[in-house]
């Protein structure tokens, strides 16, 4: 139905922005990239919206995602992800992975989400892996994805020499007030859209939510069933988000 709500993300334009950025970079060269933002704010959906839009002719796409892997279990998971048997030693599994990473006929693509309680030694293992054959490009690309409290690690001295590699690095802010009403009507329909009575409740929806894609979806989800018959006055929904916060 024309009207009705669709299930794909709304291309907002801090996404789209991301989006086409991640792309570029990685159609041009082995990238290290950087992705933070506010939980809520798309990451987990831009990750997935790069993998499905990349060519996998030519790129083969690992995720990792709520984990924190020390070093030798980060090489074994990789390791098993090529399907290669496992050794006694990290070392020994490392060479075979460098070794089967040489011989990848597409380019590999290490996306982490949440990657933000990642242990530095870990972080630290994930670009030397990386870097391992001297003689030649990054043997994969990273994207790290995760809260902006990875930005500030990164940050830290011991960890510049990863820090100084990430380019793109990009935040999600969430959405532009303007967009809201195309959002909702994105995700709830223009019935949805139509319960909100005026721009005065939308406000409130918008900032209580902070412009937080799943959160506005969410909330707004909240207001219509919480009240399932008639519009929605600003009051109304400053009435019904204070609830759920202080539930």
């Amino acid at each position: 139905m024309k009207d009705a709500p669709l299930l794909e993300p709304f291309p907002y334009e801090d996404f789209q922005q991301a989006l086409g950025t991640l792309k570029g970079a990685l159609a041009r060269t082995t990238a290290y990239a950087l992705v933070t933002g506010e939980s809520g704010s798309g990451k987990t959906t831009l990750l997935r919206s790069l993998a499905a839009q990349l060519d996998r002719r030519r790129f083969h796409i690992l995720y990792l995602s709520h984990g924190q892997p020390s070093p030798s279990s980060f090489v074994r998971l990789l390791a098993e992800s090529f399907h290669l048997p496992a050794r006694r030693t990290r070392a020994e599994t490392s060479r075979l992975l460098v070794q089967t990473l040489r011989n990848q006929p597409t380019r590999v693509l290490l996306s982490i989400d949440e990657a933000q309680p990642l242990a530095d030694e870990t972080l630290q293992e994930i670009r030397l892996l990386a870097e391992a054959d001297p003689d030649g490009a990054p043997l994969f690309s990273v994207i790290l994805c995760g809260l902006p409290s990875l930005r500030e690690r990164l940050l830290a001295p011991h960890l510049f020499p990863f820090w100084r590699r990430l380019r793109p690095r990009v935040t999600l802010t969430g959405l532009r007030r303007e967009e809201l009403p195309a959002f909702l009507t994105h995700h709830l329909g223009k019935d949805g859209l139509a319960r909100f009575e005026t721009p005065a409740a939308l406000d409130v929806l918008f900032e209580q939510a902070r412009g937080l894609p799943a959160l506005v979806r969410d909330r707004a989800e909240d207001c219509l069933k919480s009240s399932p018959k008639g519009t929605l006055s600003a009051p109304q929904v400053a009435e019904i988000l204070d609830r759920i916060e202080a539930a």
